[in-house]
């Protein structure tokens, strides 16, 4: 029954978004402009393929080529999308800028990202708009997660999301499942309110950080994800610990407070309780444990630092929000 349900509205965004449908003309609204911007480096194995798949339920295609040494850029043209090409690899955080910018200059109404490398299934957009028609949210977020999904993504995989997802919730009272997923949808409305200051991966968790502060309202649509394609061109392992170093970085900028002070009281707690053990025993012995008083001063000092150091970067955030 779920499944028919599911079926049925995304029938129902596509009638919409290909002007097929029951409704007359009198009464059908206009149609929304839909483009999916599609960010690509060295895709050329499967981009003709995303490009027309994504063509059935979009206005426009285009392709951000980011710098790929390979035929991306051709074959992307070849299937009939625009190419706006980078001469150097400047990472997808430029390519998603550059995507935002090309759906304001041609006045799209909806803006889809998805990636080009073929893991994204471009017949799921429907499922992704469909919040967004019904006014139900100003920005989807595919997830590989929801609902208790995703045991067919690789053990590795999954924790390093889920470490990434987590610490990307910490820094922006979410509770998004799955925060590094690439396949989402946008309004019209969201237009300039990232700030896009991520040119890699950690692009993704920056973008929810800002919707959320922007107070967009942000759903979650469950999708497919084949791994039996070419993935990445990185390292997972040390790229998974670049963009979590990224997302710590973003995460202690936007919650000064809960990333230092919170520790750091934690450390003075710790310290303290070094300190009272110490007199203890200067008190029971008249002799100084020279391990107990190091671990006073180390924590004391660190717990300090670390509490003034979130007191000073959370007033700085608000003379920058004042």
């Amino acid at each position: 029954m779920a499944t028919e349900i599911v079926q049925r509205e995304n029938a129902s965004a596509i009638s919409v978004l290909t002007g097929k449908g029951s409704v007359t003309a009198e009464t059908r609204e206009p149609k929304p402009k839909v483009v999916v911007a599609i960010p690509a480096y060295n895709e050329e194995v499967a981009i003709g393929s995303v490009v027309l798949r994504s063509k059935k339920y979009a206005d426009d295609v285009v392709v951000i080529d980011d710098g790929s040494t390979d035929k991306t850029a051709e074959i992307a043209k070849i299937a009939g999308a625009e190419v706006i090409s980078h001469k150097v690899n400047e990472g997808k955080g430029a390519g998603i800028k550059d995507a935002f910018e090309y759906a304001q200059k041609v006045g799209a109404d909806i803006l889809i990202l998805i990636d080009g490398d073929g893991q994204h299934n471009p017949d799921e957009i429907p499922a992704l708009i469909s919040p967004l028609l019904k006014g139900e949210a100003d920005m989807v977020n595919g997830s590989r997660f929801l609902d208790g999904n995703g045991n067919h993504v690789p053990v590795y995989r999954r924790f390093g999301q889920d470490v990434l997802t987590y610490a990307t919730n910490a820094g922006s009272k979410m509770h998004i499942t799955d925060s590094q997923n690439g396949f989402r949808a946008f309004s019209r409305k969201t237009y300039g309110l990232f700030s896009f200051n991520e040119n890699g991966m950690a692009i993704e968790s920056e973008m929810l950080m800002d919707a959320n502060q922007a107070d967009l309202r942000i759903k979650e649509v469950p999708i497919d994800v084949r791994y039996d394609v070419k993935g990445s061109t990185f390292n997972p392992v040390t790229h998974g610990f670049g963009v979590l170093g990224n997302v710590i970085s973003l995460v202690s900028q936007r919650r000064p407070l809960m990333f230092f002070c919170v520790p750091g009281v934690v450390l003075l707690i710790v310290g303290m309780t070094a300190a009272f053990i110490t007199f203890d025993q200067f008190n029971t012995t008249r002799n100084i444990s020279i391990y107990y008083a190091l671990i006073t001063m180390m924590f004391v000092i660190m717990g300090i630092f670390s509490v003034f150091t979130g007191l000073i970067l959370n007033a700085i955030q608000g003379l920058k929000r004042a």
